[in-house]
């Protein structure tokens, strides 16, 4: 009985599958696209977080005349599109803007028709180093 309870933690490790192994069998995970630098927000302006979620495929035709337009009517409003995050299947986007204020970063979003879940402003950067 002893030598059974024993060789059964044994049997349990063996069975299981290494780390090794179970990086071989994931997917390939999305390589990330570098981070752009971001200077501090000029005079009078703040950066926020723009937080949205769109349908499924919405950001599919977003192409350089969309940005364009988008940039346009951001501008009408004092408003700067400084860079977004997407995940895999960009259907969720968290957007860097500066702009005068909240208000203004929603107008804009109103403005362009493209949908906002949440606006938080980021006066702070955080650097690991």
């Amino acid at each position: 009985m002893s030598f059974q309870l024993n060789v059964l933690p044994m049997l349990l490790l063996m069975a299981l599958p290494t780390a090794s192994s179970l990086a071989q069998d994931a997917a390939p995970a999305m390589a990330a696209d570098p981070a752009p630098a971001v200077k501090r927000p000029a005079k009078g302006m703040h950066r926020y977080m723009v937080v949205r979620t769109f349908p499924a495929g919405a950001l599919a035709g977003l192409d350089a005349a969309g940005k364009k337009a988008v940039n346009a009517c951001n501008s009408t409003h004092g408003v700067r599109w400084v860079y977004s995050y997407a995940n895999p299947d960009l259907t969720k986007t968290f957007c860097i803007y500066e702009g005068p204020s909240e208000q203004a970063v929603r107008d804009a979003a109103t403005g362009n028709k493209i949908p906002v879940d949440a606006i938080f402003e980021v006066p702070k950067v955080l650097a690991p180093k």
